[in-house]
């Protein structure tokens, strides 16, 4: 009996790396109106990027309730003899604190819930390093030890096309700085616990040059990757290019960003994410 992983569907961890790694995802919620749905379940992220951009409807997002947590620790609980479960940073969504309760409830297997301070492969790096640990037959302590070590060497930069979904969805935090002061440029943001103002650039393309060397700035490091949204694709390609001279090209993980996350970032995002050596 191994240790199992839990994280939320916010950590954009690959389905088909999930699996190879035995990965338990909890999904977040999206509705659009009265219309709901289990996020990348019921609603595929090209779907949901194409109704997001037909405006019609501003979509919400809710975190997966304390039940849903539950279940999911219940039926795992019967073949591992420990849990950890990892997730986005607690000022961001209440998903934390849900997954808490659920363990709370949940009784005859210890359960080790994590805060990961981050968003996305920010805190999809920390599961697919906890897997790998229960993998090699480490407990849950020495894991999630290993784990918490990680969470301050986490690093997240991003370029948006608008503010305005981090604005209506409540998510904004302390970049409402930026606000009435944006004309014609893209909005830079990182992540320390919460998003937080950073520079301001004329263009995708100078933000892939800034984050470029902001991560360089920081390495080296364990694990690396790049995200986008939809439009971003070709600009995070050109990232995760850029980024081959302190990274193994081969290695640097390109994921989609997961339709939560753009409900409250909006298309066109572009970013880097990784885990510093020290």
């Amino acid at each position: 009996m191994s240790v199992a992983v839990v994280v939320d569907s916010t950590s954009d961890i690959p389905q088909e790396m999930r699996e190879e790694f035995g990965i338990t995802s909890v999904p977040l919620m999206i509705m659009f109106g009265n219309e709901q749905y289990r996020d990348n379940i019921d609603l595929s992220n090209d779907e949901f990027y194409a109704r997001l951009e037909e405006g019609k409807v501003h979509p919400t997002t809710s975190q997966p309730s304390p039940g849903d947590f539950a279940e999911a620790y219940e039926r795992l609980a019967k073949d591992h003899e420990g849990i950890i479960s990892i997730h986005v940073s607690g000022t961001m969504s209440g998903t934390v604190r849900s997954a808490q309760q659920a363990a709370n409830m949940v009784e005859g297997v210890p359960i080790r819930v994590i805060d990961s301070g981050s968003v996305s492969m920010g805190f999809g790096f920390l599961a697919l390093e906890a897997a790998r640990m229960a993998r090699e037959g480490q407990k849950l302590d020495e894991i999630a030890t290993a784990v918490e070590a990680m969470v301050p060497r986490i690093v997240l930069w991003a370029v948006l096309d608008t503010l305005k979904y981090l604005e209506r969805g409540g998510r904004i935090g302390k970049a409402q700085a930026f606000l009435g002061s944006l004309l014609n440029v893209k909005p830079m943001v990182y992540v320390r616990g919460e998003v937080l103002p950073g520079e301001r650039v004329r263009s995708h393309k100078k933000a892939v040059a800034r984050m470029e060397e902001l991560a360089t700035a920081e390495a080296p490091y364990t694990h690396l990757g790049v995200l986008y949204s939809t439009t971003g694709r070709d600009h995070a390609l050109d990232l995760a290019d850029r980024l081959g001279s302190i990274y193994p090209r081969e290695q640097i993980f390109i994921s989609q960003l997961t339709s939560v996350i753009g409900a409250h970032g909006g298309p066109g995002i572009v970013g880097v994410t990784g885990i510093k050596v020290r």
